[in-house]
């Protein structure tokens, strides 16, 4: 497998878990969050919601940004993009 197609895996696997889904969707509709935000909003601890955090950040799917003692995390294109065609996808009837 070529480099290229690792980094796709990783995207990809990023978005490989229904929590993750559930925070991307929560960042796009609220702009950005804090972790200990997304961690109340989705009723799961800090420690899994910062290790989500983390997952999507490889991915690419959002960016950090520290502010004080508190992670901010925001949505990218990519994550819109990539929720946006498995939406598609979802809708569209499996052959």
């Amino acid at each position: 497998m070529a480099n290229t197609d690792r980094g796709r895996a990783l995207i990809a696997s990023g978005l490989a878990n229904h929590r993750r889904i559930e925070i991307i969707r929560l960042l796009q509709a609220r702009g950005s969050l804090c972790v200990n935000e997304v961690a109340t909003e989705c009723r799961i601890d800090v420690a899994t919601a910062s290790q989500h955090a983390k997952r999507l950040h490889e991915a690419g799917l959002i960016k950090k940004r520290a502010e004080g003692r508190k992670v901010q995390l925001f949505p990218t294109r990519r994550s819109a993009t990539l929720l946006g065609t498995i939406d598609l996808l979802w809708e569209s009837p499996a052959d």
